[in-house]
Order: C-alpha cells, then sequence, then structure tokens
C-alpha cells in the first residue's frame, strides 16, 4: 500500500523542495533524514492481497531478528469504501459474555447481503468463573469443557445497544473506539448509569451483564476498590463494591449469575435480589435471591426484557422501589470525556474499548506506556522478548479504516510459541512510521486473542494451546468491515 505522507508531513516536503529550487548546494546547509522505525528494519512484501473488494492487505516482514527465530509480521489491512461499499462495524458474536473465536463471530454477523469482508479480535476482557449447574449453556471456552462467560473491560456497544459501563480512569473513563457510520473515532469515554422509580426515587447503576460485587480488570466506579494480588490469586485486577445494582440485558446468552461465584470474593455471596423488566419498564417479577430459587434453577433475560440483580444497599433499594407493576426508567448515557459531549447511543453507534490510545494526531501520545504482559526467552540464551502479539484499529490520512496487527509466524512444531510481538509503546513507534500514514490507532486486545482475518481466510497464527495443539483464542467482539450503506461510489 502506497500511502503519501501526513499533512504535516507533506507540507515540510513541499517546502524543503521549494528551498532546494532558490538556494544553491554550496550554501544549502546540512541536513541529517532519521529513518522511520519501519524503514529501519522492515521490508515490504511485493504480494499485495486485493481479493476482498475494498480491502488491501499488505504485509511488511522483519529483517534483523533482534534476538528472534523467525520474522515478525506486520499486517496493514485499509478499508475504502471509494472502491466498494464497505465500512466498519462491531459484533458480540452469538450473544454478549459469549466466548468464541473471530472466525465464529464474523460468520453469524451481518447478514447475507451484508456480510463481514475482514475483520479483527476486538476490546479486552475477562474470562468468567463457571457456575457448576450452568451444564446447558451454548458456548465452551476452547480448554474446558465446561461454559465459560466473558467479562468486557470498558464500554462495548453494538448497534447502539450498550452492553458494559466504561472503567472508570480515575473520573475520566478509558480509551474507545467510537465506530459510526464505517468510520472509527478514538476518544476517552465514561459512561453515566441510573435507574430511577415509578415514586421518583433514582439510584446509581454500577454495570451491566456482569456479576454484582465483582468487576475485573479495572474499577467501573470510584467505589470499585482493587483486592489484593494475594488473596485473589492467581487473578489479577479483582474490584469489589458490596453495594452495587447491574443489569443483564437480553444480548445476555447465559443464565444470569448466581452467588458464590468466586470464593475468594465475599462481596458477591449476597443472596441479593432480582427484578425481572419487561420491554416497556414494567417490574413483571420481584424476588429474594439471584438466579434461581434452588439449585437447578435456571433464569434467563426473557426477549425484550431486562434483569436487576441488586446486593447490599442496590438489593435494598430494589425491594423498596421496583414493586410488581411499577415501572423503572434505565437511564444511559455516555460521556466523551475528552470532548466533553454526549455520544447519542443510536443503531448507527458500535464501540470497542482499550486503555491506550497508540497515535494521536499523528503522534505517539506523552501518557503511553511501554507495557508487555508476557516475555519469553530469546534466541540467545539469558535474552527475553516480549510475546504480545498486537493489534490495532484506526485511520490513515486518507480517513480510511486501518486494521493492523504485528504477530509472529507458525513455528514448525507446537514445541514453541507462535506469539512474537513488540512492547507496547515500540509498536506504537512502528506504527508512528511516515510510509504508513496513520494518523489515530487504538490498542485492540493482543497476545493470544490476536486475530486477522480477509474474506473466509486467517492471516495470524493461533497461539493458545490445548490438548497440545494451538487454536485461536475466544473473544468477546470483533471489529470487522462489512458490506454497508455507507460506500462512496468513486466517479
Amino acid at each position: 500500500m502506497t500511502t503519501p505522507l501526513r499533512p504535516a508531513l507533506a507540507a515540510a516536503a513541499a517546502l524543503t523542495a521549494a528551498l532546494a529550487l532558490t538556494t544553491s548546494a554550496s550554501a544549502a546547509p546540512d541536513s541529517v533524514t532519521t529513518a522511520s522505525e519501519l524503514a529501519k528494519n522492515w521490508e515490504e512484501s511485493t504480494v499485495v492481497d486485493l481479493s476482498v473488494p475494498g480491502v488491501t492487505r499488505t504485509t511488511w516482514i522483519e529483517k534483523n531478528l533482534d534476538n528472534r527465530t523467525r520474522p515478525r509480521i506486520l499486517q496493514i489491512v485499509e478499508i475504502d469504501p471509494a472502491s466498494a461499499p464497505v465500512g466498519l462495524e462491531s459484533t458480540i458474536g452469538a450473544g454478549d459474555g459469549v466466548a468464541e473465536t473471530v472466525a465464529e463471530q464474523l460468520a453469524g454477523a451481518g447478514t447475507s447481503a451484508r456480510h463481514p469482508v475482514a475483520g479483527v479480535n476486538g476490546g479486552l476482557f475477562k474470562s468468567e468463573k463457571k457456575h457448576d449447574d450452568h451444564i446447558v449453556a451454548p458456548h465452551t471456552d476452547p480448554a474446558d469443557t465446561e461454559p465459560t462467560t466473558l467479562q468486557h473491560m470498558g464500554v462495548s456497544v453494538t448497534d447502539g445497544v450498550l452492553h458494559s459501563s466504561s472503567c472508570w480512569g480515575g473520573g475520566q473513563g478509558t480509551s474507545g473506539a467510537v465506530i459510526q457510520y464505517g468510520v472509527p473515532y478514538i476518544t476517552k469515554l465514561l459512561t453515566d448509569l441510573t435507574l430511577t422509580a415509578a415514586d421518583g426515587i433514582p439510584v446509581h447503576l454500577d454495570d451491566i451483564n456482569r456479576d454484582p460485587g465483582r468487576a475485573r480488570g479495572c474499577a467501573r466506579d470510584a467505589d470499585d476498590k482493587l483486592v489484593p494480588f494475594e488473596v485473589t490469586t492467581p487473578e489479577k485486577g479483582v474490584y469489589t463494591d458490596p453495594n452495587e445494582i447491574v443489569l443483564f440485558t437480553d444480548d445476555y446468552k447465559f443464565p444470569v449469575p448466581k452467588p458464590d461465584l468466586d470464593p475468594k470474593v465475599t462481596t458477591e455471596d449476597d443472596p441479593g435480589f432480582e427484578v425481572v423488566l419487561d420491554s416497556t419498564g414494567k417490574v413483571t417479577a420481584a424476588r429474594e435471591g439471584r438466579g434461581g430459587a434452588s439449585p437447578a434453577a435456571q433464569v434467563h433475560v426473557p426477549s425484550g426484557g431486562r434483569i436487576l440483580q441488586g446486593v447490599g444497599t442496590g438489593a435494598t433499594w430494589l425491594r423498596d422501589h421496583a414493586t410488581v407493576g411499577t415501572k423503572v426508567a434505565v437511564g444511559q448515557k455516555l460521556r466523551d470525556t475528552r470532548l466533553d459531549r454526549e455520544i447519542t447511543l443510536d443503531p448507527s453507534v458500535d464501540i470497542v474499548s482499550s486503555f491506550h490510545q497508540l497515535l494521536r494526531d499523528g503522534s505517539i501520545p506523552a501518557e503511553l506506556p511501554d507495557t508487555c504482559n508476557a516475555t519469553g526467552p530469546g534466541a540467545t540464551a539469558g535474552t527475553t522478548i516480549c510475546t504480545d502479539s498486537r493489534v490495532a484499529v484506526g485511520t490513515n490520512v486518507h480517513g480510511r479504516p486501518v486494521l493492523v496487527t504485528l504477530t509472529g509466524q507458525v513455528q514448525p512444531s507446537n514445541e514453541t510459541t507462535h506469539e512474537d510481538g513488540a512492547y507496547l509503546h515500540k509498536f506504537a513507534e512502528i506504527l508512528d512510521s511516515e510510509e504508513l500514514g496513520l494518523i489515530d490507532a487504538l490498542n485492540l486486545d493482543g497476545g493470544g486473542s490476536a486475530t486477522l482475518m480477509t474474506g473466509a481466510t486467517t492471516h495470524t497464527p493461533p497461539t493458545d494451546r490445548v490438548n497440545g495443539e494451538y487454536v485461536h483464542r475466544h473473544v468477546a467482539d470483533s471489529v470487522y468491515a462489512g458490506i454497508s450503506g455507507y460506500g462512496m461510489y468513486a466517479k
């Protein structure tokens, strides 16, 4: 893919050319051109994948291995609505909380006329613990025969439907890509969720589609407290709040949670209180306990309805104010804290979330850390390399959506990992190269989740091992380019 320089760089190049015409070579000062990270160590493949209309996939191959045994692969997918009616969207697949591979999610997304043509895995998530009696759930984790649900870490929206609240982020929320009319806009997002009873008494709604009393991966509000790691080992980042109300939508495709999901966390042991709402917000049932009156009971959200679960003072509020026959209004506001504006949750809006923006207005944000969740041995004994494969979504100088993956290659045997990525800041430095022409980019879930598809072909190696074989990880949501009505046909 040949991409013009970013505007500031192009202007600088034009000015330099103009000066060269009016300044003699002898009088010209010495100039030093610094090669980009891409130019220093990557070579663009001569093979460009144009097999899918509106989608261009280019590949860059690492030249100097830096203690690796095989070159890494950087793949850039540009979505061009001027050459075909394609636009970016997101999907949760068969349902919220359901663990599926990207291939499974894309196969079930859209319709035969608006099918996905390319995609990557989406936002951050945590695999949820299992209830022993949830034996009839429709999907299973690849490493286990028992059902596993997923808990989003940040805002997740498909077609204007909110599936989870934001991370708190000190009151500023955390980063996310708002995908609207086929194009992503990257900003910081903060949710404001409320319930208002028929008597006019409001209360804070803590989250959507997750176990009350126990948030994982990030705090959802100022009341969530981090549990010491020595208590939750091997789980990291478990936050508790003994007084919560959580809403479950009919997109949630598992039985709603019961108490005692996590023996290490006591705040979710409260049997609590449960309320069922119909499509108008009318309370059709209100009962003590959560998830059913007996160990064998399975409570699902009714089609078109919702369920509220409360623990602590949240349960008390539901007992006192959500009585059968009355109505409870659910308020959902989503704020762009960067521009201090509200984002209307209409059917044109999809959102995937992350903690880190890699590029903002063509530069690496000063606050971007240099993290790596997993390291492995390099080719030289005693050295380590970052094994976090990387995924990003963003826009380029043409205003077109771009999907990016940085991964290793398939290894010759199952004895060695296929995963081989980069430290977060180094990934941003590569994406900041002029040759790619990227303006904004958001880091998505990486590591074993990293998956890139065009058409029906997967271009990234699996890195999760199950029964001795590598498989692609099941994820919470995906970002994909689909046939859309937002195409801008070229004349």
